[in-house]
């Protein structure tokens, strides 16, 4: 559980928990579905903005996130921890950005390729479009933790501390998910891509 969560946990408004406050939404109460809002969106803003580094994605993660916890106020159990479920459906949230930003990125470049297709393009240019997409394919494959902590250095741009204080495991634990996501990738990726794989492997944020 990342820190942020952990201090999410301990989030009150007045004489009202968030869980309690959550049970009461759940009851039809919006005043309090709006007070767990003010209480909660803080943090949750500081957890996703910390990796997206831009307001306004942060601003459409939190309202999509409390959106559909309004759609689902009906179905989720009572007894859900409700701090956590946020915390966790914020993290969802940006891991599907991250992990879209290179297919994105991949997408920009065909278009500006097309646009000037009377240009040459650099053999290297069209290479490392390929890559991208391979990369963007192949952490699909990989474990959810492995991919997490994988998305949060080569998106992110975060390094294993900073990794490791987010998802509240150790430094050495985030070495051992990185270890495991590189073979992956060396493996999917094989020969044609490894002179690929080698520059990935050396722009990877790993200072401690």
């Amino acid at each position: 559980m990342s820190l942020q969560a952990n201090s999410i946990l301990i989030c009150t408004t007045g004489n009202h928990t968030c869980d309690s406050l959550w049970q009461q939404a759940q009851q039809g109460d919006t005043t309090a579905f709006e007070l767990l809002y003010k209480a909660t969106v803080p943090l949750l803003s500081k957890q996703a903005y910390r990796i997206l580094q831009d307001q306004e994605q942060t601003k459409d993660v939190i309202q999509d996130v409390f959106i559909s916890l309004f759609l689902k106020r009906k179905t989720l159990p009572a007894n859900t921890n409700i701090t956590g479920y946020l915390s966790n459906a914020v993290k969802y949230k940006v891991s599907n950005i991250l992990r879209n930003k290179l297919v994105q990125e991949g997408h920009h470049q065909e278009l500006l390729k097309q646009a000037h297709q009377r240009e040459a393009t650099p053999p290297q240019t069209l290479e490392q479009h390929e890559l991208k997409k391979q990369i963007a394919h192949s952490i699909n494959t990989l474990p959810q933790k492995c991919r997490e902590v994988f998305m949060l250095n080569y998106y992110g741009n975060l390094p294993y501390k900073d990794i490791a204080q987010e998802m509240g495991i150790s430094v050495k634990t985030v070495e051992k998910h990185m270890s495991k996501a590189l073979q992956v990738l060396r493996k999917e990726l094989k020969e044609t891509y490894y002179p690929g794989v080698f520059l990935l492997l050396m722009s990877m944020h790993h200072h401690l």
